[in-house]
């Protein structure tokens, strides 16, 4: 099921007797408890773990709402809670409260109801800010949990495609000697972004990224819902970022070298991996082989920084891409469903 950002959400009529509140300190254990697997034993004890590790990953767990019976009464009874997690490129990743184990407070389209509202919050939050630092908010929740997708369509989020992680491992086979360059059809060259002039990088970047969107077959909903310069500022902020590990794709044309693609390589250390951040090419240089010819070569970049393997995300109808993977040793490791909502009018 999908919907177009240009169609209203449903009318809804929330229901009776709940209010939402932001969390304060005294409910944040209470409100955190909410947020993690509900299929754990000691629910408690990993709140406590998640509060602790918050600002060591950048979270501010203020930014947590929940829904409470009306009056409400000090400490928060939670029922149902939302939390932010504003990141790079005016994007913030949302995450909602899971069904209860011994069910639902007030039954499944009561617990709907109230995280649609809390979504409806949260954009209502950021879209009063002062600046605009979050335009959309986006979701990954597992395949397997309807009662999310329902929550999220409810709050007016599109649904822009299932993902599925692939991974390669990195063997000692894939070591080459650095100065052995890939065999690139003629006319083409593969330059680390580093070798352009610093003022001339990002301008180069964005026409480039925007180039490769064209008849993209990754997640083509999205096109038009993120400006340019946030998806990039998003890129910058994927693992380390490195200029030596982002190259550009040169052809020849006319006597003029210019830039038609791109693969994008950040390490993320704490995973032992290089994440394939993005990989693209403007259509007309499409179909020469240059995809594969790229991938190899990012593998070969991987074994050089001694990480354990290479991962990337496509989109499951992306046959060709996944196709490509598959050729070059990347295996699935899990999927997800993507869904975005811009902070504006249509979600509040």
């Amino acid at each position: 099921m999908t919907r177009s950002l240009d169609q209203p959400p449903a009318p809804l009529t929330p229901p009776e007797g709940f209010s939402v509140v932001r969390v304060g300190e005294e409910s944040l254990v209470a409100a955190a408890e909410r947020l993690v697997s509900q299929g754990l034993r000691d629910r408690r004890t990993a709140a406590k773990r998640l509060i602790a590790s918050a600002p060591e990953h950048g979270i501010d767990l203020s930014s947590i709402w929940v829904t409470v019976k009306s009056p409400v009464a000090t400490p928060l009874q939670v029922r149902q809670a939302c939390l932010a997690v504003p990141g790079s490129g005016s994007t913030a990743m949302i995450f909602i409260s899971e069904p209860m184990p011994g069910g639902e407070p007030g039954g499944p389209e009561q617990a709907r109801a109230e995280r649609i509202a809390l979504l409806r919050q949260v954009a209502a939050h950021f879209q009063s800010a002062r600046k605009p630092l979050v335009k959309i908010l986006q979701a990954l929740p597992d395949p397997a949990d309807a009662w999310a997708e329902s929550a999220f369509l409810g709050a007016g989020f599109v649904f822009v495609g299932d993902l599925e992680y692939q991974r390669r491992p990195v063997a000692p086979s894939d070591l080459r000697s650095p100065r052995q360059e890939p065999s690139w059809p003629a006319g083409v060259r593969v330059v680390p972004l580093g070798r352009l002039p610093e003022s001339e990088r990002e301008r180069t970047l964005l026409r480039v990224l925007e180039e490769s969107y064209q008849e993209t077959l990754d997640c083509p909903e999205l096109c038009g819902l993120r400006e340019t310069p946030d998806i990039l500022a998003s890129h910058y902020a994927t693992g380390v970022f490195d200029p030596a590990l982002w190259f550009l794709v040169m052809f020849q044309e006319q006597g003029v070298e210019v830039a038609r693609g791109c693969m994008l390589l950040s390490r993320v250390p704490e995973q032992r991996v290089v994440e394939l951040v993005y990989i693209g090419l403007s259509p007309e240089v499409r179909g020469k082989g240059l995809g594969g010819r790229l991938l190899e070569f990012g593998v070969r970049i991987a074994a050089e920084a001694r990480v354990d393997a290479v991962t990337c995300a496509v989109d499951c109808r992306n046959e060709p891409a996944r196709k490509m993977y598959r050729e070059h040793g990347f295996q699935g490791a899990g999927k997800r469903r993507a869904f975005v909502g811009r902070v504006d009018a249509r979600l509040a």
